[in-house]
């Protein structure tokens, strides 16, 4: 079994109700789950970024409309 550590963050009134939506509105069992597949999906968002990769393309199944996400932080810091 993988060794786990218990963490404590202190969340400001906002974002724990963002955390609550996130736990809600994705099925979590606990914020704990859906903090660890935030940092999952926020990890494969930098590997990517550090390839070179700065948008997400997110379509819609049923119509096929497409959208470009752009994530700022993703961008990679241009090398001078």
């Amino acid at each position: 079994m993988p060794k786990t550590q218990r963490v404590i963050f202190s969340f400001d009134e906002r974002s724990l109700d963002s955390l609550q939506r996130i736990k809600e509105e994705g099925r979590f069992a606990s914020m704990g789950e859906a903090v660890r597949e935030s940092l999952q999906i926020s990890r494969a968002l930098q590997s990517q970024a550090h390839q070179g990769f700065s948008e997400i393309v997110v379509r819609n199944p049923d119509t096929k409309e497409e959208r470009v996400i752009v994530i700022p932080t993703l961008h990679a810091p241009s090398s001078k």
